[in-house]
């Protein structure tokens, strides 16, 4: 190979590696809603599943620790409006660890976003609702007899662009 085609390959090269290694990792705990998913997945860690209503749905495949993982085993979804990061969707099937009730989740989410959850029951069912800012809102469905739960943490602005329905619904 000649040295005038080594350079521009070598300069190539280091400019994708330093890239990569220089994006940020990405915050499961609290997602940077309203970034691009060309920006988010540098290192290729989403993986779509899933399009429905203008909503892609993505898989996260990289380093991610939610609390919530000391205590269940959670499905994990990320969707996307227009490219851009609209709600993390979590579904929990349901535990036999008897730690999982109300008080835990409360307690969660009071620790880890500093705001304690407005809270209102309906039959066996818990909601839990946390406004996080003035574009960021939180809602869980938790099942206190099977303490199955579902809870959506999504971006507002972009709301009206799924048209799918809001994943406040939570059905």
């Amino acid at each position: 190979m000649k040295k005038a085609a080594i350079f521009p390959l070598f300069l190539c090269l280091t400019l994708c590696a330093a890239s990569i290694a220089g994006a940020e990792p990405f915050d499961c705990q609290t997602p940077p809603f309203g970034e691009t998913l060309k920006s988010l997945n540098a290192t290729g860690d989403f993986v779509k599943y899933k399009e429905k209503g203008g909503v892609e749905y993505y898989n996260y495949t990289g380093p991610c620790r939610l609390n919530l993982h000391e205590y269940v085993a959670p499905l994990v979804v990320y969707a996307f409006v227009d490219g851009k990061l609209y709600a993390r969707i979590v579904y929990i099937l349901g535990s036999d660890n008897q730690d999982v009730n109300e008080n835990l989740l409360v307690k969660n989410l009071t620790e880890t976003y500093g705001k304690a959850p407005k809270i209102e029951r309906s039959g066996d069912w818990t909601h839990l609702s946390l406004k996080m800012d003035d574009n960021v809102k939180y809602k869980v469905k938790f099942n206190r007899k099977t303490r199955e739960s579902k809870s959506a943490m999504y971006y507002e602005p972009l709301r009206e662009a799924a048209t799918w329905g809001a994943p406040t619904e939570l059905q």
